[in-house]
């Protein structure tokens, strides 16, 4: 039975919907987060530590019920007699992941342990408390990383679409983009919020399987003993990443899980041992540059997948000032994933993106990450330099924050050109190398002297720009066919075209380079609106298509080659023309003489038979 498939339009109509939700889901709370940890720079709070880590507490990722485990001096619940030890469950779901405004009524069930065990319903005003540092890097850190997810998911879902492993992995960002930020919230709680919450606790699971999905499908490999073990492990991990994902959906619902973080781990080892599997296995059976597509992708996910998996190891929970160990190296490992496929897609070309558009991403990216980075460093300098005690003096504090946001600004523009410029040689070096090179050759050619060496150079340039793909170049003969001007180096090129030919016709209509027919890019040459040639490039040896700054700057080297042609052409019937008048010339004159000799005894006998009358 053939497998269900989205059409190409349905799909990126899907994936754009989806994108669509999570920016604006992204927009809402980072309004909400900015009022209290910029503007307000406080948030309401119970005043209660309770045991929702995942690493210090895996018991609790199944359960509402929350046990408090230490209560600050002001928080409300010691008016209710709560204490270290009592369980809390809130009457929403969402307020166990949310911060609360000042003054917002928390309704919630206090369940108090030891000899006066009772169960009592509350309804406490949340009270003012400072947003830790450690909190606001926490957010700040997730906000960075959510951009770029969301970057990723629109351009490979739009520009891929009709590639399976390509969807796979642009809704493998998309989910990311929600596990990621979606964790800690500022939005009130309401609908908004309890959809943000449903979405992630259900997508979660399926992210592995979108990553095992895009390792099988990314190439086509062998038929190897351990390939066909992998397809047929697939079904059960898509089970089991199903059944999570609903088991999770009713635990966000506000039922209990208890088996939800076995289930979990289930599912993230068997998708991160099938995915490994499936690139290790794929990385030794390729070659050249597909294996180091492979390296890259290996090692980028690898980066970006273990230490978020170090988050669920209960007692790997160490940290400094608050922030965790396992947390702060999350970041970084998305971080350097980021960069990693950064690098493998403008340097190796892995996902096949548009020239521009991986201009576009790399540097959005790395712009978006050094703003985050010079606002922490800017947060930091200003609490370092108001801890000196001039807190209470407003015009110092004002000065103080000026010079900061000066220093952060030129700082920030200084190293921002710094990095660019280091961005462009390190992932467009190669390009514009090989640009240069083909425009080095131009200017060469309009010094070579005979047609025959042109058109050899000609297709040296070609083969050479574009990595041997192949290249035959057409001219016009008199009875208006096209044969080849030279000996080719396209397998399968025919061996001459007539004039109505499709891609003969299609040049002369439009006088652009033109995809398909006998080769992947077909290029005229043309002068004054006529074709009296064109050249025929195949496909890439890496099977990527041209990109529309490479038929740029083909195309205007053959034109440029086509004029030198004609210009030799000319010049050579130039040379035919003036050999023929001197041929004429010098017959006319051999023709004068031949008829002064023959005319000269005509004379003399007439002369003598003058005489004898």
């Amino acid at each position: 039975m053939a497998a269900f498939r989205l059409s190409t339009a349905s799909w990126k109509w899907l994936i754009c919907t989806l994108s669509a939700v999570a920016a604006l889901l992204l927009v809402m709370d980072a309004s909400c987060a900015f009022r209290a940890l910029a503007l307000a720079q406080e948030q309401g709070t119970l005043g209660a530590s309770l045991n929702d880590h995942i690493g210090l507490h895996p018991e609790s990722q199944g359960t509402h019920r929350l046990q408090i485990l230490q209560l600050d001096p002001g928080s409300p619940l010691l008016a209710f007699g709560a204490k270290a030890g009592d369980g809390v469950q809130f009457d929403r779901v969402q307020n166990r992941w949310r911060r609360f405004t000042v003054g917002e009524p928390v309704g919630l069930t206090l369940y108090q342990s030891g000899p006066q065990a009772q169960t009592k319903h509350l309804t406490v005003a949340a009270v003012a408390s400072p947003v830790p540092f450690a909190e606001s890097f926490d957010y700040a850190a997730r906000l960075a990383l959510a951009v770029p997810a969301l970057l990723f998911t629109v351009l490979i879902g739009i520009k891929q679409g009709e590639n399976r492993s390509q969807r796979a992995l642009a809704m493998a960002f998309c989910v990311q983009n929600f596990t990621l930020y979606m964790t800690i919230n500022y939005l009130p709680a309401g609908a908004a919020l309890g959809l943000a919450k449903l979405v992630q606790l259900t997508a979660f699971p399926m992210l592995w399987y979108c990553g095992v999905l895009f390792a099988l499908h990314y190439q086509q490999y062998p038929d190897t003993p351990l390939r066909r073990w992998l397809w047929r492990l697939l079904p059960l991990h898509r089970a089991l990443c199903l059944a999570t994902a609903a088991y999770a959906l009713w635990f966000g619902l506000g039922n209990e899980a208890p088996l939800l973080l076995p289930c979990t781990g289930i599912v993230i080892a068997l998708g991160v041992s099938l995915w490994m599997l499936s690139m290790v296995d794929g990385w030794r059976q390729s070659r050249g540059e597909m294996r180091q597509r492979h390296y890259w992708l290996l090692l980028s996910f690898l980066l970006g997948t273990i230490p978020p998996i170090l988050v669920w190891v209960p007692a790997l929970d160490g940290g400094y000032q608050g922030m965790r160990w396992t947390v702060m190296a999350m970041f970084a490992g998305q971080l350097l994933m980021y960069i990693g496929l950064a690098y493998s897609v403008l340097k190796h070309r892995v996902f096949h993106f548009e020239f521009a558009i991986s201009r576009m991403l790399i540097f959005s990216v790395v712009s978006v990450l050094l703003l985050c980075v010079f606002g922490v460093v800017e947060r930091i300098s200003s609490s370092l330099l108001h801890g000196g005690g001039h807190a209470d003096a407003p015009t110092v504090t004002l000065v103080l924050d000026g010079l900061i946001a000066l220093a952060v600004y030129l700082a920030f523009h200084h190293m921002h050109g710094r990095v660019e410029r280091w961005v462009e040689r390190v992932f467009f070096h190669q390009w514009h190398d090989n640009e240069h090179k083909l425009q080095h050759y131009v200017k060469q050619a309009a010094h070579i002297t005979t047609v025959d060496a042109l058109l050899d150079s000609c297709r040296q340039a070609m083969d050479r720009f574009t990595s041997q793909a192949g290249c035959a170049i057409y001219l016009r003969q008199a009875d208006g066919r096209y044969e080849p001007a030279t000996a080719g180096t396209l397998a399968g090129a025919p061996d001459s075209m007539a004039a109505d030919d499709s891609i003969a016709v299609a040049l002369r209509a439009e006088m652009a380079p033109q995809l398909g027919g006998g080769g992947q890019l077909a290029l005229p040459m043309s002068h004054r609106g006529t074709l009296y040639g064109f050249v025929l490039l195949g496909p890439k040896p890496n099977g990527e298509s041209y990109r529309p700054d490479e038929c740029t700057a083909l195309d205007f080297a053959v034109r440029q080659i086509g004029l030198d042609l004609h210009a030799l052409r000319v010049e050579l019937l130039e040379r035919e023309v003036q050999k023929l008048t001197e041929h004429t010339e010098q017959q006319g004159k051999e023709l004068r003489l031949m008829a002064g000799r023959r005319q000269a005894p005509r004379h003399l006998s007439s002369v003598q038979g003058g005489a004898q009358a």
